[in-house]
This record gives C-alpha cells, sequence and structure tokens, in this order.
C-alpha cells in the first residue's frame, strides 16, 4: 500500500515536471519595463491561431483564460473584479474533479486513526505475509466507508494546468496588463509594492497567504468537527505516530512555498490565489454539509 501512494506521488510530480516543461517555462516580462511585452500580451481580438504559433499549451489552456479574464474585465472595467469572477467560473467548471477529491480527502482524514491502528499493528514486520494483510485490512477499511484513497489524485492532475495557466493568463491579459484594481497595479510583485509603499498590494499578499494556510486545515478541522458530532472518539493507537503529524508539516511547507514564491510574482496571482483559496475553503464547507454522510 506505501509503495501505490510512492507511485502516485511519483506520477504527480513527474506530471507537474511535464506541464511546466510545456508552458516553456516562458517568460513573458520585458527586462527595461518590468512589464509584459507588447508581443506577448493577449488582447480580446487577439486569435487562437496567433497563440498557437507559440504552442499547444498557451493555445488550449493560457489563451482561453486571458480572453475569460479580459470579457469579464471589459463588462466590469476592473481588473481585479475580473480575476474574481474568471477564478470563480474557472473553479465551478472544475467542480465535477475538486469536490470529488475534497469528499475523497475529508472521508480519508476521518478514518485516519484506523489506519494508524492497521499500520501500528504491522508495524516492523517486512516479511509478505504481513504485507499482504496489512493491504487486506485497509482494503477492507476503505470499502467499508466506501473510500477511493487515490480518488484525490485526479483532481490534483487537473488542477496542474491551470494552475499553470492562470499564471500566464494574468499576466497577459490585456485588462490586467493595462488595467486596476480599486487603483492599484496588479502586475506589480508584493515585493515592489512594498519598496515602493504600494501597501495595498502587500496586504493582497498576506491575505493570500492566510487563506492558502486555511484551506489546507479546513478539512482537518471539519473533519474533527464530524467525528465529535458522530461520537467517534480518537482511539490512544491513533496517537502513536511513527513520525510528525504529516498534515501539519503539509500546512506550514506549502505555505511557505507559495509565500517564498509569491513575493515576487504579480500581484494579479496572488489575487487569483487568494480568491482561489477562499473558495476551496466554501466547497469544503459544503462536502462536509451535504456529500459527507455520518
Amino acid at each position: 500500500m506505501k509503495n501505490l501512494f510512492k507511485g502516485k506521488r511519483k506520477l504527480i510530480l513527474f506530471s507537474l515536471v511535464l506541464l511546466v516543461v510545456a508552458a516553456g517555462c516562458a517568460n513573458y516580462v520585458d527586462p527595461e519595463t518590468k512589464k509584459t511585452a507588447e508581443e506577448f500580451i493577449i488582447y480580446s481580438s487577439t486569435s487562437f491561431s496567433e497563440v498557437w504559433n507559440e504552442g499547444w499549451f498557451a493555445a488550449i489552456f493560457i489563451w482561453p483564460m486571458s480572453q475569460l479574464i479580459n470579457w469579464v474585465g471589459g463588462l466590469t472595467n476592473d481588473a481585479g473584479i475580473a480575476i474574481i469572477v474568471a477564478t470563480v467560473l474557472i473553479n465551478a467548471i472544475l467542480a465535477v474533479f475538486s469536490i470529488k477529491s475534497q469528499i475523497a480527502q475529508q472521508k480519508m482524514q476521518m478514518i485516519q486513526p484506523e489506519m494508524t491502528r492497521i499500520q501500528n499493528k504491522y508495524e516492523g514486520k517486512t516479511d509478505q505475509n504481513s504485507k499482504m494483510r496489512m493491504a487486506n485490512e485497509m482494503q477492507e477499511l476503505y470499502a467499508k466507508h466506501n473510500v477511493n484513497p487515490f480518488s484525490s489524485i485526479i483532481g490534483m492532475l487537473v488542477q496542474f494546468p491551470v494552475i499553470i495557466a492562470i499564471y500566464y493568463a494574468v499576466q497577459r491579459a490585456d485588462i490586467v496588463v493595462r488595467g486596476t484594481f480599486m487603483g492599484v497595479d496588479l502586475t506589480q510583485t508584493p515585493l515592489e509594492g512594498l519598496s515602493s509603499g504600494a501597501y495595498p498590494l502587500v496586504v493582497i499578499f498576506v491575505l493570500m497567504i492566510i487563506f492558502q494556510y486555511l484551506s489546507i486545515k479546513v478539512p482537518g478541522w471539519l473533519a474533527e468537527k464530524k467525528k465529535r458530532e458522530s461520537h467517534i472518539k480518537t482511539k490512544d493507537y491513533a496517537n502513536k505516530q511513527s513520525g510528525p503529524d504529516q498534515m501539519k508539516m503539509m500546512s506550514i511547507v506549502s505555505t511557505v512555498m507559495i509565500g517564498f514564491i509569491g513575493f515576487t510574482w504579480p500581484t494579479a496571482m496572488s489575487f487569483y490565489w487568494m480568491v482561489s483559496s477562499i473558495v476551496r475553503i466554501l466547497q469544503n464547507i459544503i462536502v462536509n454539509k451535504f456529500f459527507i454522510k455520518d
């Protein structure tokens, strides 16, 4: 079972590397102006075929997202509102995958004590029979609670190209490049905002960090709440972990990584990430209330 999880992690990592390569790690910023170079700006009039010349990833993923942002921005005349609406629409499209992923994630957290008991039961046993018995008990546990431990992987794989594409889309969409949000230039980085005194950019960055952290922690909190409401007591064996709390470590490491990267990327991306995190939090609350059965 552990080998299966390791295999899935390798698959995710490999897919992410492929997508980064597919995206070309392109640099669309003019080194002199520090803005998106004119030839890379996607206007409402920019055709699919024009972007196709850059590559399939730009045409299939970046172009439609940029045009969605431009379209909404044309209606609202505000880059920030365009990003908000585009983010909500994109997450609505991905909901079919993300909700299933969130259901699986919360169910896995609810049965974590039983998983820990089984793992502790066979701890240190390396013979083939013990491994088979542990795998069988795990499968019986998943079947009992109707859990597919790998169903969350699908949602993650689907969201990878979206994350990369939206990163470039908010840099290239005309409404973002030339527009503002409440008078703030979202093409500037939080670092530039800090040095120039444009503190709203720093506020957006800080809020992104907060909501990113909450989006990771909320599923665990909801799972604990569900267990309390169902009068499920955590057994002593559930606390006998052989290693550190992986969820807590993931929350901290992920947030630090996003913060480190986000301090030097366009604030438009931080704005998108903040709104997307809020949407994920709301989705988790909805999933916990209406989709997770006791």
